[in-house]
């Protein structure tokens, strides 16, 4: 099978020479639109603005059954054992599953806590405040939901992870005890930060004795015994498989957190969302498929046209937070050089993703976009709803997509030249609702799946991750670790 990587990769060169003199506004007039454009219930996927023609995505399309995608994807959604190398199950697709499934129980069992939790406090809000400590992908994902829905929040609900406490300090500089609860997120219960900031919380309730701590602690993890060690009684703890990964959790327990102003339809919606995905990416042709085309620009986009950024711009604000979400999904799934073989993989694996809310970045980052020497390739969000009386912000994403792919060329004065030509997709939104979040955040998960697969890649792992932590642990526990390495000036003070 690696033969059959390198014989792609070798390929994809070939086809991307000649590229490397055409600027997207020559195919402009070559290109048939509507073509390229994908239209579902939830969203629509314009790839019509990518640098590419007919002939090169002919062969594109033909990767996925080179690498046997059909057969990976009935893995994945089955919940095999398909985490090389760690010999570990992936469960994510699982969890947002409508019935429930042989051998995942716990899931389904756990579902049943987190609608009870969530149908309790709709009854009669017992608290106000809710401190979530969370790290990574604990915290990415129900960040994001909770900025999402956001509008009407009768209950204060504020993450918190930083190592020297001063996000934690702030956020209980405006909570009273009695009125305050904490859930304590972390798949491992052994992440150093989520524990410093727990002692931290647990001193602050014991100021208050009339207060019973135990009363006020939550915790989510695979790990039961940690959370009763740490003083979290068997009630009030949601539990995780093992088997999944943290990136990919927002589907779990993991998001109850951001619930706690919606209630379990909103939950089950969200879900339902996602496993829509799962359904369009399992029966679609590869041609119609928009994570399988999503995934093949951007092998196309890093490794024919040698393009090594991606930018991400969201033009909703409910939005805002997407960016980081899918920058730590691709980031830590695929970035990674080791392939399946332990051999250096022979392509340019993922991207640096980068980006935000398009309307801050066009005063920003945008500059480097319009007229910097450097290529990116860009995905731009946003809501194309006919409902909508005056969609400006829509309007906006469109011009920006014109000038990022067409440019402008002002011969008489080249300061006011804009570059253009670089590829870009418009993934528009019908409604903007929790059904199409999770549809939208379970595409981008297929298309980082598929691209590992060609990749040859574990997408599932992170020992890149594990090992800086280790370092950072050896540097706490050794105070001679760092010595070798560094002049006294700049080592911690005693």
């Amino acid at each position: 099978m690696n033969n059959v990587r390198k014989s792609i990769q070798k390929r994809l060169s070939i086809l991307g020479r000649d590229f490397k003199s055409i600027h997207i506004s020559d195919l402009y007039d070559t290109s048939d639109f509507k073509e390229k454009i994908i239209e579902l219930d939830f969203l629509a996927f314009d790839y019509s603005k990518q640098r590419i023609d007919q002939k090169a995505l002919d062969y594109l399309i033909q990767i996925p059954d080179l690498l046997n995608l059909k057969e990976s994807l009935h893995l994945l959604l089955t919940g095999e054992v398909i985490n090389r190398s760690e010999d570990r199950a992936v469960t994510h697709t699982i969890y947002r599953k409508r019935t429930s499934e042989d051998g995942f129980e716990l899931i389904f069992s756990e579902r049943k806590k987190i609608k009870s939790f969530l149908e309790q406090n709709k009854s009669g809000y017992s608290f106000k405040n809710l401190i979530c400590l969370s790290i990574g992908g604990s915290r990415t994902g129900p960040e994001l939901l909770s900025e999402f829905m956001s509008s009407d929040n009768q209950i204060n609900i504020y993450f918190c992870s930083s190592y020297d406490l001063e996000e934690l300090k702030e956020a209980l500089r405006k909570c009273k005890q009695s009125e305050t609860i904490v859930f304590a997120s972390s798949k491992s219960f052994e992440t150093s930060e989520i524990l410093k900031n727990l002692e931290y919380v647990k001193d602050w309730f014991r100021e208050k004795p009339d207060v019973n701590l135990e009363d006020h602690l939550y915790g989510i993890s695979a790990n039961a015994s940690a959370m009763t060690d740490c003083g979290i009684k068997k009630a009030h703890q949601f539990l995780l498989l093992d088997s999944l990964g943290g990136r990919f959790s927002i589907w779990s327990s993991i998001s109850l957190p951001s619930f706690v102003n919606a209630d379990y339809l909103s939950y089950k919606d969200f879900l339902y969302g996602a496993h829509l995905a799962d359904e369009h990416t399992n029966n679609t042709p590869w041609k119609s498929n928009i994570p399988v085309l999503m995934a093949l620009l951007s092998i196309w986009n890093s490794n024919a046209l040698d393009i090594s950024t991606h930018g991400v711009f969201t033009y909703n604000f409910k939005l805002r937070s997407l960016t980081k979400y899918i920058a730590q999904l691709s980031m830590e799934s695929n970035g990674k050089s080791i392939n399946f073989d332990s051999d250096v993989s022979p392509f340019l694996t993922t991207p640096l993703i980068w980006g935000g809310y398009g309307i801050e970045n066009q005063h920003s980052t945008f500059q480097w976009l319009m007229q910097g020497k450097t290529d990116t390739s860009c995905d731009f969000i946003g809501i194309n709803n006919i409902k909508i009386d005056k969609n400006d912000s829509y309007e906006m994403l469109l011009s920006q997509v014109l000038a990022m792919t067409k440019g402008k060329q002002d011969e008489s004065f080249p300061f006011k030249s804009v570059k253009g030509n670089n590829p870009c997709s418009i993934l528009q939104i019908e409604n903007l609702d929790l059904r199409s979040l999770g549809f939208l955040l379970a595409l981008y998960e297929h298309k980082v799946f598929i691209e590992a697969l060609i990749l040859g890649i574990d997408p599932f792992d992170q020992w890149g991750v594990q090992l800086g932590k280790k370092f950072s642990l050896n540097a706490k526990s050794d105070k001679e670790f760092l010595k070798p390495y560094f002049s006294s000036s700049v080592l911690p003070k005693s």
